[in-house]
């Protein structure tokens, strides 16, 4: 006869199956908690690697800016008045005439607003090859007529047919393209035309008060950029992609808006004065106000340095506690020496993580060259 068996009893299975749901969601509710968490952290990371890099990028292009303007001891430093024409091409801005906002500085902030800052950076020589050399400088010999297409040099060699021509003295500078080399005949021609770009017709001459320029004046030939007269890096933020962009018309086709780093959500540069003369930055001033929104070429020799701040953002988004208590930010974003305006930033801009990047950045080419 088999002795009796017992089980377990309805209440007891019932008490286990609670506490094995209960075990369960406290193991699920500490897995998403730490889930949460390690994406968060996780994204902080991206962000952090985002702007390290980004502002990396940058700051490698911005202290080769002003490469090859000082060569010889001409360049954009001499120029009081830059004189430009262009004969309605694309390459020189699809213009007719004067070109009135021509500048050669190494480095142009674009101020934004309550939005990013655009940084322009600029080059008379290509920036992407090693081997580029910098302008090839000679001097007038004998006193330019005007109308002129053609200027008597004392080494016609140091230029090439398409380059073109910076001819100054005197704070004087005039834009030109070389259409022909005569090197026997040490003259260099800059007709207008086909393959004349940058050069005025003798009408338009007649009719303008353009310099003559004498002997001595300085005569600086350099390569021609893709759609402009000199090679120019243009960084900017794309608010609605988040994403910090880069134009380059050193590349062949010129580059527009190439993506350099996503999760890129604001940038805000100032210029670094100094004295006239002088190497020692003591000022530092916003593109907002005058001079310093269109600097005059008597400005661009002052500026020795930029400063530049980056924000990146996370790309987890963090849940308010509750529905109606929105994401309130518990601090503002600033770098040093700037407050980041967020008014211009999406509503739930607080439910995201920011990390804030900044660097000073000389010029290293402006001051090497004693400005």
């Amino acid at each position: 006869m088999y002795g009796s068996q017992r089980g377990f009893t309805l209440i007891e299975v019932m008490v286990g199956l609670v506490i094995g749901m209960l075990g369960t969601l406290i193991v699920a509710q500490a897995f998403t908690n730490n889930e949460a968490r390690k994406r968060a952290i996780t994204s902080g990371a991206d962000a952090q690697a985002s702007g390290g890099i980004a502002l990396y990028m940058l700051e490698r292009d911005a202290k080769a800016a002003g490469w090859g303007m000082a060569a010889g001891g001409n360049s954009y430093a001499a120029c009081a008045k830059v004189f430009a024409y262009c004969d309605k091409k694309a390459d020189c801005g699809g213009a007719d005439g004067a070109i009135s906002d021509l500048s050669f500085a190494p480095t142009l902030i674009k101020d934004g607003g309550k939005g990013p800052d655009t940084l322009t950076i600029q080059y008379f020589a290509d920036p992407n090859l090693s081997s580029s050399l910098p302008p090839g400088v000679t001097s007038i010999r004998r006193k330019m007529p005007q109308p002129s297409a053609e200027l008597d040099v004392a080494n016609p060699t140091v230029c090439e047919a398409g380059d073109l021509a910076m001819v100054s003295q005197g704070g004087n500078c005039t834009l030109m393209q070389i259409t022909q080399v005569q090197s026997e005949a040490g003259k260099l021609q800059h007709n207008p035309g086909a393959n004349g770009t940058y050069n005025p017709s003798a009408d338009f001459l007649n009719g303008s008060d353009w310099p003559k320029y004498p002997a001595g004046a300085s005569v600086a030939c350099f390569k021609p950029a893709n759609g402009g007269p000199i090679f120019r890096k243009v960084y900017s933020v794309n608010t609605a992609a988040k994403q910090l962009e880069r134009s380059d018309n050193s590349q062949n086709p010129a580059v527009v808006n190439e993506v350099v780093m996503a999760d890129v959500v604001d940038l805000q540069a100032e210029y670094g004065v100094a004295p006239a003369k002088s190497q020692t930055v003591d000022t530092w001033v916003s593109a907002k106000t005058a001079p310093w929104d269109n600097p005059a070429p008597g400005d661009w020799t002052r500026v020795k340095a930029i400063r530049v701040a980056l924000v990146t953002r996370a790309g987890q988004y963090e849940r308010p506690a509750s529905a109606s208590a929105g994401c309130t930010a518990t601090k503002a974003l600033a770098a040093s020496w700037h407050t980041f305006d967020t008014s211009s930033y999406p509503a739930d801009w607080g439910c995201y993580r920011y990390r804030v990047f900044e660097t000073v950045i000389p010029l290293r080419n402006v001051i090497w060259g004693k400005i």
